[in-house]
């Protein structure tokens, strides 16, 4: 029995084993060209800003600064934040701000626009399973169906800035969609400094601005699952835009030959079992990018590609357990 822990495997081998990777290779970078870059640990993953046409570290700490604040108030297991004082409030109305309404509101639309698939009131599973920290606990049935009493959106109840779950033992996590979330109020905020060039990767979250230094786009490799860090099933072009993946490769752990993953189905509370390895959606929100990736990854890649191709400006690249490489329409690869 192996078991991957998320928060020793970032910090020991850095970003290169996040879902997307960002390709340096073929770029030529200009020496006069001012940029400036850090790393930071937030939303248990290593995150990297890189700030093109600037040498302003306000701004740059100003991000990190965002970042902090945001997860003050989204994490789920962070004392005293809005998640924490829905979760722990015994079902009695909790005042939370404005952002954390606006991401509820997001992800009751992926909700209803997957019937279920989607689904931010899992948090009792998660809670089960554990997998920042599980050495291969599987729940029992018994369990996953007690928790399954308290699973579903409409126990969330959402009046302005007020949030109640009619159900107390229902619990929220916000984590299929918040570094989305986070990454696009990040661009907007860089946007507004006047920054026409950089890159965002939170965790694999990666969102672009602009092009790079030399006017080429960025170059996005998308991580062949399960193999070497560096290893690519993929690579993409693309400026200003969103690349986001959920794969089972992320977090899980092997017992008995078999894999247990993180992307639960939320009728059941099982690890999702459709030969999919992992979903990539490429959008220009973040945060659309981060709830498809998700929601398309438990559908299946039949019902998965359906959903995307309804959607305007929604692409998605599959990649099933026999490494096949499933793609949207207008998906661009080379």
């Amino acid at each position: 029995m192996t078991c991957l822990n998320r928060r020793s495997l970032w910090i020991t081998v850095f970003f290169l084993f996040a879902s997307v990777l960002l390709l340096f290779s073929g770029c030529q970078k200009n020496p006069s060209q001012m940029s400036i870059s850090d790393v930071g640990f937030y939303f248990d993953t290593v995150v990297e800003i890189k700030l093109n046409g600037t040498e302003d570290e306000s701004i740059l700490k100003e991000c990190f600064d965002l970042m902090a604040e945001y997860e003050s108030l989204l994490s789920r297991t962070r004392e005293g934040s809005d998640v924490w004082k829905i979760n722990h409030n015994a079902g009695t109305p909790v005042s939370v701000s404005e952002d954390t309404v606006s991401l509820i509101r997001l992800a009751r639309k992926y909700y209803d626009l997957s019937d279920g698939a989607f689904d931010i009131t899992i948090a009792p599973y998660v809670t089960l399973w554990d997998f920042q920290n599980n050495p291969g606990t599987i729940p029992t049935k018994d369990e996953l169906t007690a928790a399954s009493k308290h699973v579903g959106f409409e126990n969330v109840q959402v009046s302005g800035n007020t949030v109640t779950l009619a159900d107390p033992e229902t619990q929220i996590d916000l984590g299929g969609i918040a570094k989305g979330f986070i990454a696009d109020r990040l661009k907007e905020y860089l946007t507004k400094e006047g920054i026409e060039s950089a890159w965002i990767n939170l965790g694999g979250n990666v969102l672009t601005i602009g092009m790079k230094p030399d006017k080429s786009p960025w170059k996005i490799g998308i991580r062949k699952p399960f193999g070497a860090a560096t290893e690519t099933a993929a690579v993409i072009c693309v400026s200003g835009k969103s690349v986001v993946t959920s794969g089972t490769y992320e977090r899980y752990f092997e017992k008995d030959g078999t894999i247990y993953h993180h992307i639960l189905e939320p009728k059941t509370g099982q690890p999702v079992q459709n030969h999919l390895y992992s979903v990539t959606i490429l959008s220009d929100s973040s945060a659309d990018g981060d709830a498809l990736s998700t929601t398309c990854f438990v559908l299946g890649k039949e019902d998965g590609i359906e959903l995307v191709e309804s959607l305007d400006g929604i692409e998605a690249l599959f990649i099933t357990d026999e490494q096949e490489l499933i793609y949207s329409s207008g998906f661009p690869h080379q």
